[in-house]
Formats: structure tokens, sequence, C-alpha cells
């Protein structure tokens, strides 16, 4: 089988993680680099051995691209790639205007080009293990997610692009019907001109399932937590460790000597397959769409929905500013 051949628009931080795992992927080879800044563009593909352009066109003879630009650029990009009938891996956000998404999404499918987002989240290990119990012990009924960083000042859009999203993306992933009812929110400014770092926000599926989801660029650690619970079972997601906790209650109330509380609680700690890191897992799934063994539309329909949330959120916000 001859190598999927992948190219790379933007050798950022982010472009740099995805040039390392398709360079070591088996089958898989980088072909190509673009970036606007040709020595960052060099380097970069100098170190993985590909050829290296300032010109997005010297991409689009590679079998599928990858996009890793700044987001104000995505849906430039993107639009590009598609009509020249490329396969895509657009970075998240793909815009952070919802209708632009969807755009791109009815013009991939108009033109049979695959087209994904790098919600990799999804790929995480822990994630897959959450999905494949709730299919076991669901309907989920309430999901607490909490997603919290250090400052970070080299990204260029707001927590709610940058960090909500990705659970916003989860909760529709796990939550079955995947259609939200009401969403509200909150978000804290430092100042008039700078983007919120702190957004917490609030989702009433349709099938009456409630969600919250907690993101922050002020914290002091890195927190990926979610708590899950379906009318069996408690689960506890380490998104960082990997690691996965079921809880399903006994019994409880007080103690003989009623002063206290004692209760009574089973505890399973599943094993979680760890197949290999989410990038890369999101990269073979990119490289099936590339060669055809996946359906794009059940890809390509679920990348309008995690957007429209976001949006939800910023428009419900009460913005405080310090």
């Amino acid at each position: 089988m001859q190598p999927v051949r992948l190219a790379l628009v933007g050798a950022g931080a982010m472009g740099a993680n995805h040039a390392r795992v398709v360079a070591t992927e088996p089958g898989v080879e980088l072909a190509c680099v673009v970036d606007t800044e040709p020595g960052r563009a060099r380097r970069l593909a100098e170190r993985y051995g590909a050829a290296w352009n300032t010109d997005l066109a010297a991409a689009l003879d590679a079998d599928g691209i990858i996009v890793a630009t700044p987001p104000e650029t995505h849906v430039g990009v993107a639009l590009e790639v598609i009509a020249a009938g490329r396969p895509v891996l657009v970075e998240k956000p793909v815009a952070t205007d919802p209708d632009s998404v969807a755009m791109l999404v009815e013009m991939s499918r108009r033109s049979h080009v695959p087209l994904m987002a790098g919600f990799v989240e999804r790929f995480n290990p822990v994630v897959v293990a959450a999905r494949e119990h709730l299919e076991i012990h669901g309907p989920l009924r309430h999901l607490v997610a909490v997603r919290h960083s250090p400052p970070n000042p080299r990204i260029s859009t707001g927590v709610v692009y940058d960090l909500l999203i990705h659970d916003l993306d989860l909760i529709l992933h796990l939550g079955g019907a995947g259609e939200v009812r009401r969403v509200s929110g909150a978000t804290w400014r430092p100042d008039h001109d700078g983007m919120e770092e702190i957004a917490d926000c609030t989702l009433v599926m349709a099938d009456g399932a409630v969600a919250t989801a907690s993101s922050s660029r002020v914290g002091q650690r890195k927190v990926r937590e979610m708590r899950i619970v379906t009318p069996t079972v408690l689960m506890e997601v380490d998104l960082l460790r990997r690691t996965l906790t079921l809880y399903r209650h006994v019994t409880h109330g007080s103690t003989l000597d009623r002063v206290g509380y004692q209760a009574e609680t089973v505890i399973d700690i599943p094993f979680v397959r760890q197949e290999g890191e989410p990038l890369t897992l999101q990269l073979r799934t990119f490289c099936r769409l590339v060669r055809g063994e996946l359906d794009p539309d059940p890809v390509r329909d679920r990348l309008v929905a995690p957007h429209r949330a976001a949006h939800a959120v910023l428009a419900e916000a009460d913005v405080t500013v310090a």
C-alpha cells in the first residue's frame, strides 16, 4: 500500500505537534510544510525531511491536508483546499462564526471532499471507554466538565473557542441525542479589550439531560476532568491521566450512634485500552477518510453543533469587567 502523503499548513506550536505524529506514523508521509514565515516552515520541514514552501498551492498535490494556521485564517485556507478536491483536517475552532462552519460543511458535502475538525478529545482513550460504558449504563443524566489551565499568552482566541469548545463537543458526543434545547453562560475578561479568560456554561439537552462545563486560563494547574451520571453509575473521568472510575451506590444512612454518616458504594476501575495518544488516533481516522475507508458524512455532520453551542455561550454570557 502506498503511504498517505499529507501536507501541513501552519508551522506553529500545534502544527509542530501534527508534524511529529505524521512523521512517526507508519504508512504516512509528511510531504510538505507550508507557512507564511519562511524560516519557521523550513525549520519544521527539515526536522522531518519534508519539503517546505510559503505558498498554499505547494500543498495541494498531497493526498490530504492538515490546517493548523491561526483560527481567523481557517475558513479561507479550507475553502481553497476543498476547491482543490483534497481531504482536509482543520484545527479547532474551524471558525468562530458557526454559519461559516456550516458553509464549509455544505461545500465539503457538495464537492464530495472529506472534512474533519481537530476535536482531538474524542479520540482520548478514556473518552472512548466512557462512551462504551454509557452504552451499557446510560442514558446520560448529568455531566460536569472542568477544563482549567494556567495563563497562556500565545493563544489568539478566547477561552470559549480555545478550551470550552472541547467539552461542548464532548457533551454532544456523549449525550446521545446530541441536540441542545437551552444554553446559559457567564464569562470573565480581565479588561475591556481582552479576551474572555473564564467561561462557565450550562446546557439542557433535548432529552432533559443537564451538562455544565467550566473552562479557565487563570488557574494554577492543568485540570481535565468529567463526572458523568447515569441512572445506575457515576463515572469519574480524568482526561490527563486517562483513568476511569465507576461508582455504584448501595446504601447510606446514619450510624448506630446517630452521630455519623455511613455509606456503602461499589467502586470499579475498568481497564482503559491505551492504543496511542489522541492526536495519533485522530490522524489515523483522517487517513482512513483520505483512503476512502470511512463514510465522511457522519464526521462532517458533527462539526457545526459544538461551534453553535460555543457561539450561544458567548451570546448568553454576562461579561464581568475587572
